[in-house]
């Protein structure tokens, strides 16, 4: 009875098993750690730590990318910038004229290969190309207008403004224009000094790039290659010819079609994301340029730039095609009010383009703006006084 007592007991503790079979040991489980509640030895001391270590680490990538400046945006000007200082360039070039420009080239990028000494060949004015890089760009263009203005007050040239349908994407001001005192005060008279406030300003306004550690990296590059930033700047320069035109550049199919996706997926991006409407602001400072130059006695010769039509291809059901109408319902409505002549030239088939002769989606080589320039003064008889 008592073997046939221990055999049950045993099939009961082992679950109905043989009770010769391994069983898991009995371990002792620890409670956890109490964790303080209060004073400064719990988490909130923690917190706080980790707290003023993530704001030191932020105050330190701030100060190094506001000092350093490796994009421009704040314009202290210290050290040479990760990026194309052509805002500054075409500043100096102005004020380094022998003679006032009569005739002024502004846009994007795109109208910089819209070479001065071809307009002055075909229409006898001496010309200046004022356009600086960067989508948008309506604030640059009024900028430079009144830049010019100051530089040689009275000279009143005429304008040919190279105006893309991506002019009115709602971004803030270039960065770089705001960064350059010369031309920021005509779009902040708080940027008219170099001063601490306008500095403070131009960080604040550009806190998303100024504390990134993307930008950062930038600056670590400025500071760890600095003379080869050197040369890369003075190599730029040399890019460019006094009247602000750039020197020829040869292109070949292989960098085209190197270029040409990049192009597209940037354009892509663009209107799938951002320009979903005519930015206000941009607008403004557009209408502003056009009162301007009508108070002169001007009156512009506005003309929509060039598209690859391979890239017209893509984002022109993305909303190419919508803003393209929008660009000119706003322009043709504009028309009451101030004095301009509108020529739609983003189709460049109208003045029998070379396919090859673009650099990408929108920036073509010499040869194709000779090609719309050519187009440009037989459609309007030439550029207006």
């Amino acid at each position: 009875m008592k073997h046939g007592g221990e055999g049950t007991a045993a099939a009961a503790a082992g679950g109905g098993t043989n009770a010769a079979a391994p069983r898991l040991k009995q371990r002792p489980i620890p409670d956890p750690p109490e964790m303080a509640t209060a004073g400064w030895r719990g988490p909130a001391r923690f917190l706080l730590v980790l707290a003023l270590a993530a704001a030191v680490i932020a105050l330190a990538v701030g100060a190094l990318n506001t000092l350093v400046d490796p994009y421009g945006m704040v314009g202290l000007q210290l050290l040479p910038t990760a990026t194309t200082p052509d805002r500054t360039l075409k500043a100096d070039a102005i004020e380094n004229l022998q003679r006032a420009p009569q005739l002024v080239v502004l846009g994007s990028s795109r109208s910089k290969r819209y070479q001065p000494s071809y307009l002055r060949e075909k229409t006898g004015l001496r010309t200046f190309n004022a356009g600086v890089s960067g989508i948008g760009g309506t604030a640059d263009s009024w900028a430079m207008a009144r830049f010019i203005d100051e530089v040689w007050p009275g000279s009143h040239p005429a304008w040919l403004w190279l105006l893309d349908v991506e002019s009115f994407v709602p971004f803030e001001v270039q960065g770089r224009t705001a960064g350059e005192p010369r031309l920021a005060k005509y779009i902040d008279q708080a940027a008219a000094s170099r001063g601490l406030g306008s500095t403070l300003r131009n960080v604040a306004e550009n806190r998303l790039s100024i504390f990134s550690w993307v930008t950062a990296k930038d600056s670590l590059r400025v500071l760890t290659q600095l003379d080869k930033l050197k040369r890369q700047a003075k190599a730029y320069r040399a890019m460019y010819l006094p009247d602000g035109g750039l020197k020829e550049s040869p292109l070949s199919a292989k960098e085209l079609q190197g270029r040409l996706p990049k192009s597209i997926k940037r354009y892509s991006d663009l209107y799938r994301t951002a320009y979903r409407r005519l930015d206000p602001e941009a607008q403004r400072y557009f209408e502003e340029a056009l009162a301007f130059m009508n108070a002169q006695g001007a009156t512009p010769l506005i003309v929509l730039t060039p598209i690859n039509p391979k890239l017209r291809d893509v984002v022109g059901p993305l909303g190419w095609d919508t803003r393209h109408q929008q660009v000119l319902a706003y322009l043709e409505a504009l028309a009451s009010t101030y004095h301009f002549l509108l020529l739609d030239n983003s189709d460049p088939v109208k003045f029998h383009y070379d396919p090859q002769q673009f650099y990408d989606g929108v920036h073509m080589t010499d040869a194709n703006t000779r090609r719309a320039i050519d187009y440009i003064l037989e459609q309007t008889g030439g550029i207006p006084q």
